[in-house]
């Protein structure tokens, strides 16, 4: 089960920054025009302005290491198996508690803010349709991030505990 979820974390890391790479570079580069298809709107005959395409890559690369960070926290988690303590245990799932949340924070500013700069410049936006719900299903990396900084923050107190005690025997 550990190989299984360890392969899935880097297959879907990998996975993504080259799918997403590909999407803002190659806009940047003139190579193709997914952009518009990645927002739901109509395709148009050019790329949106450079300056946006540079934020977007740059907001999508912090919400892809922030998911990193937390595939990292996991990882470790799965490979400390029974015998790590309190504090590593505690360490890994802040270190992924944050990543969870900072993914749902990127995915959230690039759906709610990138697609009103992609279609500055256009003359009209008529037919584009402009949606955002932080409520969205995604909304279960944040419950589960704030979730595990809970737990972490109990670990640590159990670590604090437990050393109290090799000190006192």
């Amino acid at each position: 089960m550990t190989f299984l979820a360890k392969a899935a974390m880097a297959v879907s890391t990998t996975y993504y920054f080259f799918i997403f790479g590909f999407l803002w570079l190659g806009q940047i580069l003139g190579l193709h025009n997914e952009i518009w298809e990645m927002f739901d709107f109509p395709t148009q005959p050019s790329s949106p302005p450079v300056w946006t395409l540079i934020i977007g890559l740059v907001l999508t690369l912090l919400a892809l290491l922030s998911l990193a960070g937390a595939f990292r926290g996991a990882w470790s988690i799965l490979n400390g198996g029974q015998d790590q303590d309190f504090r590593d245990l505690a360490r890994n799932l802040r270190r992924m508690a944050w990543g969870l949340i900072g993914f749902w924070i990127g995915y959230n500013v690039i759906s709610a803010v990138i697609p009103y700069l992609i279609v500055i410049g256009l003359e009209s936006t008529e037919g584009f349709e402009f949606g955002w719900d932080p409520l969205d299903l995604d909304i279960i990396f944040a419950i589960t991030g704030v979730v595990l900084l809970a737990i972490s923050q109990t670990l640590g107190r159990a670590w604090q505990a437990e050393d109290e005690n090799k000190h006192f025997l």
